[in-house]
């Protein structure tokens, strides 16, 4: 990794970190894939591959078809007035969290408790990534969740999220706290406004630990398959 890489990991790296860190709670896919799986592991339902932004806007639906049941919500990105407006499909279950940890944006929570005692959630975080390019901003995410504890990959995907360079990462790693492996989708967007703009890391970390609860599952989806920009 060249030295700007490096320091740009360095700056993810925290950004990740504080992402994941509602690991320690207790009591899928907006774009169009452009790569295809790098595993052979079959997938739950959260990595759907998603329709393109403009057919989701005419027909919300999951991938088997469902329509999106939530309302739509503005995600909370900071004080810096070049960070773009984010929106998502909200289920109804699930509410902004309270409390944001440093480092977080915004916080989304459901209100059904896994048996393992784990409260899924999803943090969003945005960061202004200066004059680092988009390859460079996604290359440096990728390589730094690889970092996380335990983490094994299940799923990687190039994406396009209405209109912005991304990609959708799944796998587990070994969180705090708990007793049984943590299953993350991470959404990563490398979002420019224009070429004179600068990058901002954009990055949707959803948790949950029962893979075979599919309301849950389809409820990650339908958050990372809604994100809208602007």
């Amino acid at each position: 990794m060249s030295p700007k890489s490096n320091t740009l990991a360095l700056g993810i790296a925290s950004l990740i970190t504080a992402a994941l860190v509602l690991s320690g709670c207790s009591s899928s896919e907006s774009g169009d894939a452009v790569s295809s799986d790098t595993s052979t592991s079959e997938t739950t339902a959260s990595e759907s591959s998603a329709s393109s932004s403009s057919a989701a806007a005419a027909t919300p639906t999951l991938r088997d078809g469902t329509p999106f049941i939530g309302e739509r919500t503005t995600i909370e990105t900071g004080d810096d007035p070049e960070a773009p407006s984010i929106s998502v499909s909200l289920p109804p279950s699930w509410a902004h969290g309270e409390n944001i940890p440093a480092g977080v944006t915004d916080a989304l929570s459901s209100n059904s408790q896994e048996p393992s005692g784990f409260m899924p959630n999803t943090t969003v975080t945005v960061e202004n990534q200066g004059t680092a390019t988009k390859d460079e901003v996604l290359a440096a995410a990728r390589e730094t969740i690889a970092t996380l504890d335990g983490w094994t990959e299940v799923k990687y995907t190039e994406i396009d999220v209405d209109g912005q360079q991304g990609f959708r990462l799944s796998g587990t790693w070994t969180a705090p706290n708990l007793d049984v492996p943590l299953y993350a989708v991470m959404t990563v967007v490398a979002y420019q406004a224009d070429d004179n703009s600068p990058v901002y890391l954009v990055s949707f970390a959803n948790q949950f630990t029962d893979t075979t609860n599919m309301q849950t599952s389809n409820q990650v989806e339908e958050i990372n398959t809604s994100i809208e920009f602007g």
